[in-house]
C-alpha cells in the first residue's frame, strides 16, 4: 500500500508555473483515470512532498513532448527576467528505451539558471516523468549546502508498493562531488552500483515518507557510512546499520585492509552482527531491544519535513565498538575476490563491504543480512553464536592470521577453481574452550574426513581492536613475506616429493596457480585480478603447501624426529625453519626460479596495442590515442574524443556510427571546434602580429603535410608540417609534433619554429576553443590554463586543459572564440607543452564534478610531468 496524505503540502515549495490549480487538476483528471492505480498513487504520495514542484502543467507537457527532443524550454514564472524552470525531453543515452520519452523539469532551487545555460546538479530539483504522460515517475533534488557551487547532499525520490515515497539520501562528507548515479532518474543496482560512488568520505541513508505524522522515517539503510582517513581517494571502512527509527537490528563493518592504489573497492574482511533482542526463533521479528541514544542519534530536515533520528556520523563507530551482540559472524576474504559469488563472471567488487553468505548449519545458524552475499566458499568464517561482551579480536603469528575471539565455528570452505564445488575445507578447533583456536585441521580432498592436522602455538598472540590502523599493522607484513616463504617451502616439498617417486608438481591446485588461474570458473579477467593480487597469491600458495605437507606425510618419508622439529616449526609458524627441514633432510635443491621470477612471469603481460593512430577515415584528419582518451588533427585543429571504457577506436572507427552522435557503445567527438584552436592548436606572434597555424579554407592559410614519426605498442609520434606561416617576406616553418604514451589521458606536443630574421620577437599562442557556458582558469606559475563547461546538452560537461612551460609564461589572451596562453619562443628550442581533456558523461562516476575540481586534475597532471 502507498502512504498516502491527506492532503497535499505546499510549504516550502518552490511555485510551480503559474496556470490555474483547479484547470490543471481538471485537464489532468482525465490522465490520471487512465492510468493504472499505482500509477495514481505514486503521484499523490509525490504530491504530499513536492506539491506544486510535481503538478506538470499538461499545455506544457504536449508542447515539450511535441517539439524537438532535447531541446531546452526556459520558463520565468515569477517574471522577474531570470528563469526559474527548464523543461526538455532528455535524450541521454543512459536511460532505458520502455521509459522514453522521459520528460524533465527542472527547478532552479538556487538561483543561478540563465537563458541557454543548463540546470546545475548541485542546487536544483530534478523531476521525471516517464513517458511523458503528465505523471511523475521520479525526483532527484541536488544541494549546495556551504555555498561553493558544487554538490553536498542529493535525494533520489522514489515511490514502492510497500513503503510509499521512499528517499536515498546521500551526504557528501568528503566533498568530492562524486554520489548516487541514476538511470531513467531512479537507481537500479545494476549498473548504477558501478557508477555511484559509494567511497571516499560518505553517508547514504534510507528513507520513507510517513505522511499521517509528516516525517521521514530512517530503515534498513540507517545509515551506510562510508570513511577514508588518508583522504586517497579509498575507502578503508564502510559500517552499515540496519535498522529503523531508533531501534538496530543488524550491522555490518568491514575494512580494506590493503588499499591498494587505484583499487576504490577491496575490502578484505568484515563482521556482521545482529543487535540486541535477536533470538534464532524470531529471527528478522525478533524482538530487538537495543536503542540508540540521544547523542548517538540525529535529526534534520528534508524537502522541509522533519527526519526520524538516524546514526550520528561521528560517533558511530565509538558506539558501536562497545557493543555486546546478540550473534556475531567474521568473515575474512581469503581469495581477494569480494564479488556476487552466484553471479558467474561478476567482476564488481562489493562496494557494500563483505556481505557475509548466510549459515543455515543445524547449530550453527547466521542470517544473512543484505546481498548479493560473498558465497560460501574461499572465505574465513568465524562464528560466535553468544557473546561474552564486545567483540574483541587477537592475530597469531602460527597461521599469520586475525581472529575473532569466542568463536563457536570458524572454517573456510574451499573451491579453488571457480566451479562451485567444495575442493577442500579447514576447521579452526578451540579443543580447550578459552576462547582462542589452537587447533586447525584440514580436509585435503574435499570428501568431508580431516586428512591432516596440527597444533597452533598461541603463546604469542596479539590482541588488537576493531580499528583499519591495527589490521593493517598485523596484515600487511604476512602480504610482504609470507607469499615468498611459501613459495620456497613448496619447491622443497616438490623436490623432497619427486625423489620419493610422487608426481608432486602434478597437484591440481598447484598447476591451476601456475597457469595463471585461468579456465576452469573463472574468466580471463577475474583470473588477472587474482593472479596480480598478493592475497590471492599467498591464499594459493597455502593450499599447495598443506597438499604437498599431506602428501609427504602419506608416503611414509622422514623419521619421526623430522616430522618432530617440521611440525613445531609449522605450529609457530615459522615457514623459513620448514623449509630448511626439509632441505636438510632430503637434500633437495634450490629452484630454478627465486620467487621474484617466478611472480614477474606469473603476472606478465601479454604484449599489446595499447595505442593507435589512423589517417584514412576521413581525410585529412589525422588520429592519435591512448586507452584513455583519443586527440585528432586537421588542418592546424586538435580535436578531443571522450571515452566511455578503455579501449582503442582508431583501428575500426570506419565501422563504427556517426561520431559525433552519442550512439556508440565507446564514446563520441566531444569537442565542436570551428574555426578555433580546439584543444591545442596554436598561433604564431611575429613581433606582436598573430598568425594562426591553422587552415580555414581562405587564400595563403597554411598547407600541412603529416607523417607517422614512431609507432610501437605503447608510444605514437606523428609530425605535421607547414611552410609560408608568418609575414609573407619573412615567412617561418612549424613543426607541430603530437605524442601518447600507453595508459595517459594527455597527450605532450613539442612545436618548432624555424626560419625568420634572428631579430624577430618570436612567441606562440596555445589554444583552447571556448565553450558556450564555461569557466576558465589559468595559473601561470604552475603552468596551467583551462576550461570546464558545455557545448551541448548531447555532449555534456567537458574539461580542457593546456599544460605549459610556467618559466615561458607572457600573458593569458581571450577573444570571441578562444583563449590562448602565450609563451616565449627560445631559438633552436621547442615549446612543449601538454593537452588533457575530460568527458563527464565518460567517467566511471560521472555525476556533479565542479570547475574547481576539474582545475585540480589539471593541475596535479602538470606536477607529476614536472616531477618526470
Amino acid at each position: 500500500m502507498i502512504i498516502k496524505a491527506k492532503q497535499p503540502v505546499k510549504n516550502n515549495i518552490i511555485p510551480a508555473f503559474r496556470l490555474c490549480l483547479p484547470l490543471i487538476a481538471l485537464l489532468l483528471t482525465g490522465v490520471i483515470n487512465a492510468q493504472d492505480p499505482f500509477q495514481t498513487e505514486k503521484q499523490k504520495a509525490f504530491e504530499t512532498v513536492f506539491g506544486d514542484a510535481v503538478i506538470l502543467d499538461p499545455v506544457m507537457v504536449e508542447k515539450v513532448k511535441s517539439d524537438t527532443p532535447g531541446k531546452r524550454h526556459y520558463l520565468d514564472t515569477d517574471n522577474d527576467g531570470k528563469p526559474d524552470e527548464v523543461w526538455f525531453i532528455d535524450t541521454d543515452s543512459r536511460h532505458n528505451e520502455r521509459n522514453r520519452p522521459i520528460l524533465v523539469r527542472v527547478l532552479d532551487e538556487n538561483g543561478n539558471l540563465a537563458y541557454g545555460n543548463e540546470p546545475d546538479k548541485h542546487g536544483d530539483l530534478w523531476v521525471a516523468d516517464w513517458h511523458a504522460d503528465g505523471l511523475v515517475d521520479a525526483v532527484i533534488g541536488y544541494e549546495d549546502t556551504d555555498g561553493d557551487s558544487d554538490l553536498d547532499r542529493m535525494g533520489m525520490f522514489f515511490v514502492d508498493r510497500r513503503n510509499g515515497l521512499r528517499v536515498w539520501w546521500f551526504m557528501d562528507d568528503g566533498d568530492d562531488n562524486m554520489l548516487g548515479y541514476d538511470i531513467d532518474y531512479i537507481y537500479y543496482q545494476i549498473p548504477c552500483q558501478n557508477h555511484s560512488h559509494f567511497g571516499g568520505d560518505e553517508s547514504l541513508i534510507s528513507m520513507y515518507f510517513n505522511a499521517e505524522e509528516k516525517k521521514w522515517i530512517p530503515f534498513w539503510e540507517n545509515p551506510f557510512l562510508f570513511y577514508d582517513a588518508d583522504k586517497d581517494g579509498i575507502t578503508e571502512e564502510v559500517v552499515r546499520i540496519e535498522g529503523e527509527g531508533d531501534i538496530m537490528r543488524f550491522l555490518r563493518w568491514s575494512f580494506n585492509v590493503n588499499p591498494t592504489e587505484g583499487e576504490l573497492r577491496n575490502y578484505d574482511v568484515g563482521i556482521t552482527a545482529c543487535a540486541p533482542g535477536w533470538t534464532l526463533t524470531k529471527n528478522r521479528s525478533s524482538d530487538f531491544t537495543f536503542r540508540l541514544a540521544d547523542d548517538q542519534t540525529e535529526t534534520f530536515q528534508l524537502r522541509g519535513f522533519p527526519t526520524g533520528a538516524a546514526v550520528k556520523r561521528s560517533t558511530a563507530r565509538e558506539s558501536l565498538q562497545s557493543m555486546q551482540w546478540a550473534r556475531v559472524l567474521m568473515t575474512w576474504d581469503e581469495i581477494d575476490l569480494n564479488t556476487a559469488w552466484d553471479r558467474p563472471g561478476d567482476k564488481i567488487e562489493r562496494w557494500e563491504g563483505i556481505i557475509s553468505a548466510g549459515s543455515n548449519e543445524p547449530g550453527y545458524y547466521m542470517p544473512q543480512v543484505g546481498g548479493p552475499d560473498c558465497g560460501p566458499y574461499n572465505k574465513r568464517y568465524e562464528l560466535v553464536l553468544h557473546p561474552s561482551g564486545p567483540n574483541r579480536f587477537y592475530f597469531n603469528p602460527s597461521d599469520k592470521k586475525i581472529h575473532l575471539l569466542e568463536s563457536n565455528r570458524s572454517w573456510i570452505n574451499v573451491d579453488y577453481n571457480g566451479d562451485l564445488k567444495s575442493d577442500m575445507f579447514y576447521a579452526w578447533k578451540d579443543t580447550d574452550n578459552d576462547g582462542i583456536v589452537n587447533r586447525l585441521e584440514i580436509d585435503l580432498d574435499g570428501d568431508g574426513q580431516v586428512d591432516d592436522w596440527y597444533n597452533l602455538d598461541v603463546r604469542e598472540i596479539r590482541n588488537i581492536g576493531w580499528n583499519f590502523n591495527d589490521f593493517n599493522e598485523m596484515h600487511l607484513p604476512v602480504l610482504e613475506s609470507e607469499p615468498e616463504n611459501r613459495y620456497y617451502l613448496i619447491q622443497s616439498l616438490i623436490d623432497a616429493l619427486r625423489k620419493s617417486g610422487s608426481a608432486a608438481a602434478m597437484d591440481p591446485v598447484w598447476i591451476f596457480l601456475q597457469n595463471k588461474l585461468q579456465g576452469e570458473g573463472y574468466t580471463d579477467e577475474l583470473a588477472g585480478r587474482m593472479i596480480n593480487s598478493d592475497e590471492s597469491v599467498l591464499y594459493y600458495l597455502t593450499l599447495v603447501q598443506d597438499r604437498l605437507i599431506g602428501e609427504l606425510k602419506r608416503s611414509n618419508r622422514g623419521k619421526a624426529s623430522f616430522w618432530d622439529r617440521f611440525n613445531t616449526a609449522r605450529g609457530i609458524g615459522d615457514t623459513q625453519a620448514m623449509t630448511k627441514e626439509v632441505e636438510r633432510i632430503f637434500k633437495t635443491e634450490l629452484p630454478v626460479e627465486d620467487y621474484d621470477a617466478w611472480i614477474t612471469r606469473l603476472r606478465a603481460k601479454e604484449e599489446m596495442q595499447r595505442v593507435a593512430w589512423d589517417n584514412q577515415w576521413l581525410p585529412p584528419n589525422w588520429g592519435w590515442e591512448s586507452e584513455k582518451v583519443a586527440f585528432r588533427f586537421y588542418d592546424g585543429h586538435f580535436d578531443l574524443f571522450g571515452k566511455r571504457v578503455d579501449t582503442l577506436i582508431y583501428p575500426r572507427i570506419k565501422e563504427g556510427k556517426n561520431y559525433h552522435r552519442d550512439i556508440n557503445k565507446w564514446g563520441m567527438d566531444i569537442l565542436h571546434v570551428g574555426k578555433t584552436s580546439g584543444i591545442g592548436g596554436v598561433t604564431l606572434y611575429i613581433n606582436g602580429e598573430a598568425y594562426p597555424v591553422r587552415n580555414e579554407k581562405q587564400p595563403g592559410d597554411p598547407v600541412f603535410a603529416a607523417r607517422l614519426i614512431s609507432e610501437s605498442n605503447h608510444k605514437i609520434e606523428l609530425e605535421f608540417v607547414t611552410e609560408n606561416v608568418g609575414p609573407k617576406n619573412n615567412p617561418y616553418t612549424i613543426r607541430i609534433v603530437p605524442s601518447i604514451h600507453a595508459g595517459e589521458n594527455s597527450s605532450m606536443v613539442r612545436v618548432y619554429v624555424e626560419g625568420g630574421n634572428s631579430s624577430d620577437q618570436v612567441e606562440l599562442g596555445i589554444g583552447l576553443t571556448r565553450l558556450n557556458e564555461e569557466s576558465f582558469f589559468c595559473n601561470e606559475e604552475k603552468g596551467t590554463m583551462a576550461n570546464w563547461g558545455i557545448q551541448e546538452p548531447e555532449i555534456g560537461w567537458i574539461g580542457m586543459g593546456i599544460l605549459f612551460e610556467s618559466h615561458k609564461y607572457l600573458r593569458v589572451e581571450n577573444d570571441k572564440e578562444e583563449h590562448r596562453v602565450v609563451v616565449r619562443y627560445d631559438k633552436n628550442e621547442p615549446v612543449t607543452y601538454h593537452i588533457k581533456g575530460m568527458w563527464l558523461k565518460g567517467e566511471q562516476f560521472p555525476i556533479s564534478l565542479s570547475p574547481s575540481d576539474w582545475f585540480q586534475r589539471v593541475e596535479n597532471t602538470a606536477h607529476l610531468h614536472n616531477a618526470q
